[in-house]
């Protein structure tokens, strides 16, 4: 079991703890340096019991190692809650909180602040004359919260968080509008949005949910599942193609504390995920795979499957096997390397096998074949009850149900062999990019000239360097005629082979970076349109010079696209410009402004301390 950290640190509640264990051992007449198997036998306890309990005391020394004995606060004696200026604040926050609301959210073991509450803390404790606990009393804030605030003024303690305007239809009802302007409103996060406005409107939570994912507000869990294998929109018939794998079990024996490990071979099918055969033997070898094939072939009751799709273990290679199979009817087909989905079927069971099952525990008084034999017949049991459980996908019938009701017709058994013939050619074609003959000669070239074909003498670099461009080729050619003199000579083809990737991805780039210019441009003349409408419509909201360069300051922090974050950047120096003692004020938002992405923050502190010392 691993310690946590923060009690190893804690040196004086770690040595109150051996000293205890010691006195406790003495007591007990036990030694500390024997197992923990052979401890429990003497004092008769379970293990299983003795490593719950010790989680408990890790949980209790985790609470202690918290603890840390001090000093009351300083500032611990209470004001009275009658002096105006406290009266005043408490004021100011209670009707703060009403005309933000999900500025602060109450849960039952925790309190979730927005950030713009926490701006408004900090601005109000900037002007208090009291002391910090009289002012938590009147802000309502819970002192070490507050303290935490004050300390991490200048930290990224909030995500950065933009609320757009949900778009609403024009034939939308007068009760969505009255929805989306209390969203607007609101200033904490979506999910207690919801009890809110159900609350607000007299609507179900239900409904405002459902109001919410329609809008965009709040996203839905998509149904899709990652494909089983390549080209799964293809409907095999139930029966056409079989899936097979081994899982290692653990077997613990209680009496000897032995363990011990068996090899599950399954099989089923493809379409309809029902279990047609569990083996278990000592190991997954060939030997495994037929006899799991062969009991497959009886429960479907000597129908013979297309395809066996396999990993890529050597076992499914052996020469016996697959002429067994051949003359039994069935392709054997590889799944694609470090694709484990393509035997997804499989391998769902056997994460359920571990979260339902896990580890088994037995009793070894009898021999080996018994252990074995019970291990199989729990097997057994488990994809018998699989096989029977009602499945949604095959509209209430079981899986069993739907293997053994199946009766494909000749078209579509024609349909899945045709498939199968292509995915069998798909999954064993190439999957290296071909080289490219003008590359071909271009590298043959470049390693004469430098006298490294010696180094490659089988040619496959070449070939691999082979399937970049020419331009690439070019570009490392000429940095290795530079380098060359103070390279060893002996590793230059690998040199060479780094520069050749990287100017391949410097090509890349450049070629993006042209198409990102071109549709840039074309943009370009809406994106200052309206910008600017949007520049117009927050000077006429704010009269007040110091909150319009406010307002600039904070839309310039959140960025966006680089052409909208130089905008706002450049009104945000104009403004200045005109008046310079709002710098300081400015810098104080940006600096307090958590929801923004930091690095943005911090840009346009440098832009505007440069402003204010004459560098720009």
């Amino acid at each position: 079991m691993k310690l946590p950290l923060r009690l190893l640190e804690h040196n004086t509640l770690m040595l109150a703890m051996l000293t205890l264990a010691r006195q406790i051992a003495d007591a007990l007449g036990v030694d500390l340096n024997a197992p923990l198997a052979q401890t429990c036998r003497i004092l008769g306890a379970n293990r299983t019991s003795v490593y719950e309990q010790l989680q408990r005391l890790l949980t209790c020394l985790g609470k202690l190692a918290l603890a840390r004995a001090g000093r009351p606060p300083a500032d611990a004696t209470p004001e009275s809650d009658g002096q105006p200026a406290t009266l005043q604040l408490t004021v100011e926050v209670l009707e703060f909180r009403l005309h933000h609301p999900g500025a602060v959210i109450d849960y039952r073991h925790r309190t979730i602040y927005a950030g713009i509450f926490q701006r408004f803390i900090l601005e109000r404790h900037d002007r208090w004359q009291g002391t910090l606990r009289a002012f938590a009393q009147a802000v309502r804030v819970p002192l070490d919260t507050l303290r935490d605030w004050i300390a991490n003024d200048r930290a990224e303690t909030l995500e950065p968080k933009l609320k757009p305007r949900p778009s609403v239809p024009a034939n939308a009802s007068e009760m969505t509008r009255l929805v989306v302007d209390e969203w607007m409103r609101w200033v904490g996060p979506a999910r207690p949005f919801i009890p809110h406005a159900a609350q607000c409107f007299d609507l179900s939570a239900d409904q405002v949910a459902r109001l919410m994912k329609i809008l965009g507000i709040i996203s839905t869990r998509s149904k899709r599942t990652t494909p089983r294998y390549r080209g799964s929109t293809q409907q095999l018939s139930p029966g056409t193609m079989l899936v097979t794998d081994g899982k290692w079990l653990t077997v613990e024996l209680t009496h000897s504390e032995e363990t011990l490990y068996f090899n599950w071979q399954g099989i089923v099918d493809q379409t309809t995920g029902c279990d047609t055969a569990a083996v278990v033997t000592s190991q997954e070898d060939a030997a495994a795979v037929q006899l799991a094939y062969e009991r497959s072939v009886r429960f479907l009751g000597g129908c013979i499957p297309d395809a066996l799709l396999h990993d890529n273990r050597p076992c499914y290679d052996d020469d016996k096997l697959q002429q067994t199979l051949k003359v039994y009817g069935t392709d054997m087909i590889p799944a694609t390397l470090g694709r484990a989905q393509n035997k997804a079927i499989l391998e769902g069971a056997f994460g359920l096998w571990q979260q339902r099952v896990g580890k088994l525990q037995l009793d070894n008084t009898n021999n080996h074949t018994l252990i074995r034999s019970a291990v199989e017949q729990i097997v057994r049991v488990y994809t018998a009850t699989t096989n029977n459980v009602p499945r949604i996908e095959l509209k209430g019938r079981t899986r069993l149900q739907a293997l053994q009701e199946a009766c494909p017709t000749d078209e579509q058994r024609q349909r899945d062999e045709d498939f199968l013939a292509r995915l069998k050619n798909d999954h064993r074609r190439p999957r290296r990019q071909q080289p490219r003959p003008d590359s071909i000669k271009l590298i043959e070239h470049v390693f004469e000239r430098f006298e490294l074909a010696s180094l490659d003498p089988s040619g496959e670099l070449r070939r691999y360097l082979a399937t970049f461009s020419t331009t690439a080729i070019r570009r490392a050619t000429a940095i290795l005629a530079t380098k060359i003199e103070n390279l060893d000579r002996r590793h230059a083809h690998r040199y060479l082979a780094k520069i050749i990737r990287n100017q391949q991805h410097e090509l890349d780039l450049e070629r993006a970076a042209e198409e990102l210019l071109a549709l840039c441009q074309r943009q370009r003349q809406d994106w200052t349109h309206r910008e600017e409408q949007h520049f117009q419509i927050l000077a006429q909201e704010h009269n007040d010079p110091a909150e319009l360069a406010d307002a600039v300051a904070q839309r310039a922090a959140f960025g966006g696209l680089p052409l909208q974050a130089t905008f706002w950047n450049q009104k945000l120096l104009e403004l200045l410009h005109q008046a310079d003692h709002l710098v300081d004020r400015v810098k104080q938002t940006l600096i307090r402004l958590y929801e923004a992405p930091k690095q943005q923050r911090l840009a346009l502190l440098d832009l505007v301390t440069a402003h204010q010392h004459g560098l720009r």
